[in-house]
């Protein structure tokens, strides 16, 4: 009866209701995303590890710890691939960037040590957060930030510049927070 119990707690240990994975990849969490469309060939991304891409539509499992040098080639290639992402332990689609309209738009910054600033168009000034670690950006962060911008400025629209050396995860926190700040629509898109 004893083993049984420690085999039964052993799986339980073992399901991470709130982790979606593909193959070795664990998915970043992210509120805003989409069904996944069908009839795509799933490609596995880990760090240091970037297969071959097999002809017609794919989709990119990218493993959280991915820095965005060694995949923005591959999530910029056009056709443009379905990006997967966890939303807890399903595999939804992410849109990667809004389109944006002329005008204004608040600045963002999001760095490799977990840093993330918002401003206003033309202030040099910036409103930053760090996570406590120091080492990863927090979406509940981003939108506390984005939250207190958008209702101060009344812009729903962002530019974000980010740290090439940004993990995946980060990089997908720091979109989806600023998409997911506000009652309002918040459009994203990375300054080139």
């Amino acid at each position: 009866m004893r083993c049984l119990a420690v085999a039964i707690l052993a799986l339980i240990a073992c399901d991470n209701r709130h982790e979606a994975r593909v193959g070795a990849a664990i998915l970043p969490q992210a509120n805003a995303t989409i069904a996944a469309p069908s009839g795509t060939t799933t490609v596995v991304i880990t760090p240091g590890e970037t297969p071959p891409l097999p002809a017609g539509p794919i989709a990119l499992a990218i493993d959280v710890n991915v820095p965005w040098t060694q995949i923005e080639a591959l999530v910029r290639a056009s056709p443009a691939p379905t990006l997967l992402v966890g939303y807890y332990n399903r595999k939804r689609a992410f849109p990667f960037e809004d389109t944006l309209a002329d005008g204004p738009s608040l600045r963002l910054t999001a760095t490799a040590g977990g840093k993330f600033c918002v401003r206003a168009p033309g202030v040099e000034l910036a409103y930053c957060l760090e996570s406590a670690d120091r080492r990863h950006i927090s979406a509940a962060f981003v939108r506390e930030v984005m939250r207190k911008a958008v209702d101060e400025y009344g812009l729903t629209q962002a530019r974000l510049d980010i740290d090439p050396t940004i993990l995946w995860a980060d990089l997908v926190r720091a979109l989806d927070g600023t998409r997911t700040c506000c009652k309002v629509p918040v459009k994203v898109a990375l300054r080139r």
